[in-house]
This record gives C-alpha cells, sequence and structure tokens, in this order.
C-alpha cells in the first residue's frame, strides 16, 4: 500500500510541476507580447485611455509619435492636444522593440509649448524727435527747426486650426509735426495725420486649401481738426479744413485670396468699390474735396465710386527673432481702360530691427499713386522711430 501511495504522489508532483511550467511559459508569453507593444513615453487622452509610444516632436497643436501597432509594425502618427489630457516622459525603463525611430533623441519642440490661442493682440508704438539748430551758416540763413514723428500700430488676429474661419485687424496710426523756428511766432504744423485700417475675413473652400473666399476692408481719415496753413489753432480765421472723418474713405473689396503660407497672401477682388466722404458740411464746402452739389447747392457729403477690380499682397514675415517686415500693397483698375492709364497704387511697408527685448528700430514708408498722372510720380514717404512692440 505504501509503495502504490508514493506514486500516487509522484504523479501528482509531476503533473502540478507539468502544469507549473505551461502556466509560467504562458504568462511568460503574455509579459513579452504586453512589452513588445510598450514603449517608454505615455499620452493620457481624456476619455482615460492610454497610448504607449514614444514621442517624437510637438508643436502647439499636436504630439507626433511612434508605436507599435496591433500588427506588430512600427508605426509614426500624431494626435491633437485638444484631446489630451497629460503625457508622461519615460514612463517604462525600457522598451523590446528596436527601431530606429525609438533611437533615444530629445523631444523637438517646434513652437512655444503653451496651447495655441485662437485671438492674438499686438501693439507697437514709435517715436522719432528731430531738431536742426546751425548759427552763422556759411551760405544762406542760419536754421532752427524741430520735428516730431508718433506712430501706433495695433493688431487683431483670430485663426483656429479647427476652424475655416479667419480674420486680420489692423490699425496704422501716423502723426507727425513740425516747426520751423523756435520762437513763439512760429507755429507748430501738422507734417502727417493718417489712421487707416485693414481688415482681410476669409473662408477657406475646405479644411486643407490654399484657397480662400474673403472680404477686404480699408479705411483711412485723419485725427486732428486742421485749420489754414496745417496748423491746430485757427490763426487766419478762415475756419477749418480737415478733420476727423473729413474726408474718409472705406473700400470694399470681395474676392478670392490664395495662401500658401502662413506669410504670404494674395487677394484678387473683380469688383471693389469705395466710399468717400464727410460729415462737417463747412470743411465739404471748402470744394477741396467733393466737386459736385445736392439739393441744396451744398457740396456733396457722400462720393460713391467705382473702383474696378482690385489686387492685394500682403506679406508678414520674421528672421530668427530679430527682423520683422509687414508689407501691404494694393493695385486698383478700372475695367474699361489699361491699368498704366487708369488706376490706383496704395502701399504701407513697416520692417522693424530688433535691438533688445521688445525695442526695435522701426522704418515706415508709404506709397501712393494715381496712374492716370503723366508722367507717374507716386508719392512715397518715409520715416525711421524707435518702436517698443508687445504681443498678448
Amino acid at each position: 500500500m505504501k509503495k502504490i501511495t508514493l506514486k500516487t504522489n509522484n504523479s501528482n508532483l509531476l503533473l502540478r510541476m507539468k502544469l507549473t511550467t505551461k502556466t509560467f511559459s504562458f504568462l511568460f508569453f503574455m509579459f513579452l507580447t504586453a512589452n513588445v507593444m510598450a514603449q517608454k513615453d505615455a499620452i493620457i487622452k481624456k476619455d482615460s485611455t492610454e497610448i504607449r509610444c514614444k514621442i517624437l516632436k510637438e508643436n502647439q497643436t499636436k504630439y507626433t509619435y511612434a508605436t507599435v501597432n496591433s500588427k506588430n509594425k512600427v508605426v509614426k502618427a500624431s494626435i491633437l492636444k485638444s484631446i489630451v489630457q497629460r503625457t508622461q516622459y519615460d514612463k517604462y525603463e525600457s522598451n523590446l522593440v528596436e527601431h530606429k525611430l525609438f533611437e533615444v533623441k530629445p523631444v523637438v519642440t517646434e513652437e512655444s509649448q503653451e496651447p495655441q490661442k485662437a485671438y492674438t493682440f499686438t501693439f507697437s508704438i514709435g517715436l522719432n524727435v528731430g531738431n536742426v539748430l546751425e548759427y552763422n551758416a556759411p551760405s544762406g540763413p542760419d536754421k532752427k527747426s524741430f520735428s516730431g514723428t508718433s506712430a501706433i500700430d495695433l493688431g487683431f488676429d483670430y485663426y483656429k486650426e479647427t476652424s475655416r474661419f479667419a480674420m486680420t485687424n489692423e490699425l496704422h496710426w501716423n502723426l507727425a509735426v513740425q516747426k520751423s523756428g523756435l520762437t513763439g511766432a512760429d507755429r507748430i504744423q501738422r507734417a502727417n495725420d493718417e489712421l487707416a485700417t485693414l481688415h482681410d475675413f476669409s473662408f477657406t473652400l475646405s479644411k486643407s486649401s490654399k484657397w480662400n473666399a474673403n472680404l477686404i476692408v480699408k479705411s483711412n481719415t485723419s485725427i486732428f481738426t486742421i485749420y489754414d496753413g496745417d496748423t491746430f489753432k485757427d490763426y487766419n480765421q478762415n475756419g477749418k479744413t480737415q478733420g476727423f472723418a473729413n474726408p474718409y474713405e472705406i473700400v470694399l473689396s470681395p474676392g478670392i485670396k490664395y495662401q500658401p503660407n502662413d506669410y504670404f497672401r494674395l487677394s484678387l477682388s473683380p469688383y471693389s468699390v469705395s466710399l468717400y466722404g464727410l460729415t462737417d458740411q463747412d470743411i465739404a464746402n471748402t470744394g477741396y474735396y467733393t466737386q459736385t452739389y445736392d439739393d441744396n447747392d451744398n457740396y456733396d457729403l457722400i462720393v460713391f465710386k467705382k473702383l474696378g477690380a482690385e489686387l492685394n499682397i500682403w506679406y508678414d514675415r520674421k528672421y530668427k527673432k530679430w527682423l520683422e517686415m509687414q508689407y501691404r500693397l494694393s493695385v486698383s483698375s478700372d475695367y474699361f481702360s489699361e491699368i498704366t492709364r487708369n488706376g490706383l497704387m496704395d502701399g504701407l511697408f513697416i520692417t522693424k530691427f530688433k535691438i533688445i527685448k521688445n525695442v526695435s528700430l522701426a522704418h515706415r514708408a508709404t506709397l501712393k499713386g494715381d496712374f492716370f498722372q503723366e508722367p507717374f510720380k507716386p508719392n512715397y514717404k518715409q520715416t525711421i522711430l524707435l518702436s517698443f512692440s508687445k504681443s498678448f
């Protein structure tokens, strides 16, 4: 009986050993399978699911990562940051799949890791003060004068990767004054006072398209009330000659925009119109601005103009944080005459050279011309200012 019992015990021991070996093999296989599918980093989504991977790169909107799919193949994919709750680097000690995508490299951050803001506000103010003082000149009279130029540039933009609508809004105000002498009898005169706004409202034809249906709106006027002689006071008692919204102009240009990248825009409007007018009848009656009359024999306050086709070219570019360009150029032409004989050109060119943080040397230039003039002589103005800029 003891012999039989011994055999039974040995059989049970062998059976248990076989079962234990199979169980260990199965568990070891499962362990290998789980680890083959895993890498060192982890992306935890907002729905609590986890992607075990190697994060290769990130920008403002998405993560790019490498992982192993269900077919045990190494693949490269990306995921939007908007559906990611958090990431964890080196969560796991090792990975068992060897591939060049899993080589240890620093994570490349293309831009700021801060979440992308749909709205961007920019502010810039510039100032330039000049003085000429010369006594006993070898030829001609003594020279005593001063001038001052200031500029304010505001921007309010909207762009969201998941939205097909985008807009750009800009305000540019340039004020320049001068004084021919340093005595009290010398009067401060206006050299320039121009307030211009630019707006671009666009809607992409598809989410990945470079073509947009858009509307460009431009306006310009002045701020200060000006009297005879470009002075700020009515020294000659001749009344006002210019003021805020006297005159003003609003140009509407619906069309198609081609934007191959973030810094170049080309918009073509087959038909653009202009609303030109004044709000003060006394200023209108000077006859400087409109040439037609209303029923009361006063100069008209509003004039509607057909500008025909218009081409707008906008270029915004930054180079290594030390050079910034903001260029705007528009050309409009009548359908029924040659462009070199009947058309308008209007350009604003701002170039900034960074000196220190938020402080730049800004070059501003305007270019305006009427192709109807013979010979064609466009008006060009430029100034150099010390500028402070900030984005929010």
